[in-house]
């Protein structure tokens, strides 16, 4: 095991991340939706599938992940195709064109070089083919308060910050691009504010309120 795998896998290990997806039932319907069946999916950063579950049925899928024991258990759940790559030091050896659609659901984040996917899901897509995925919002109300008090409360493996114009500048070489922020407000010591009124701010200002970017490109 790699110094970077024993670091993610004791991650997800410490930090309950078995098993767990961010922001999943709001994640895993909107990819669905994008999705459909009866395609082929290369799945980055899928770790044990538990997003990748709500897309694994009828589609073919190949899951990629640095933690192969996270990899065992997507496989033994899903009966997905499985490939363990470190993606800031390995290149995905699939031919061009070889699949319909490529998933970063809270990937890039963790990445070195994000523009290095997102041109690889180019490579990798079929003529209009779709990539799509997730990435948090650093500069969420809750992060730029956190930053003014001196600390941070990103994840410690994140390696980059992801605001909504940096999202699309990211994206700006696909044909079209699709963005939906998603998210709340309030929680952990704060009232939660009910989501009649929240979606709408969230909608509207989602630089400050959105927790999580969902994002569709579609290859030129």
């Amino acid at each position: 095991m790699s110094r970077c795998e024993s670091t993610y896998h004791k991650h997800h290990a410490e930090h309950s991340r078995y098993g767990f997806s961010f922001r999943v039932d709001e994640r895993g319907p909107q990819f669905v939706s994008w999705i459909g069946t009866g395609k082929r999916i290369l799945d980055l950063g899928c770790r044990d599938g538990s997003l990748t579950q709500y897309y694994a049925e009828g589609n073919s899928v190949t899951g990629v992940d640095i933690d192969q024991q996270a990899l065992a258990l997507a496989q033994a759940k899903l009966g997905i195709a499985t490939l363990p790559l470190n993606l800031n030091e390995d290149r995905l050896p699939m031919d061009d064109g070889s699949f319909d659609v490529v998933i970063a659901g809270e990937g890039l984040e963790h990445l070195v070089d994000p523009s290095f996917v997102a041109s690889e899901a180019q490579r990798l897509l079929i003529p209009s083919g779709n990539f799509i995925g997730s990435v948090p919002n650093s500069f969420h109300w809750r992060g730029r308060l956190a930053f003014l008090r001196g600390r941070s409360i990103e994840d410690s493996t994140h390696l980059q910050l992801f605001s909504l114009s940096r999202l699309h500048s990211l994206l700006k070489g696909f044909a079209s691009v699709e963005i939906v922020p998603v998210g709340g407000i309030g929680g952990r010591r704060l009232p939660i504010v009910p989501a009649r009124v929240s979606r709408p701010l969230v909608t509207k200002l989602p630089t400050l309120f959105a927790n999580d970017f969902l994002f569709r490109a579609i290859k030129l």
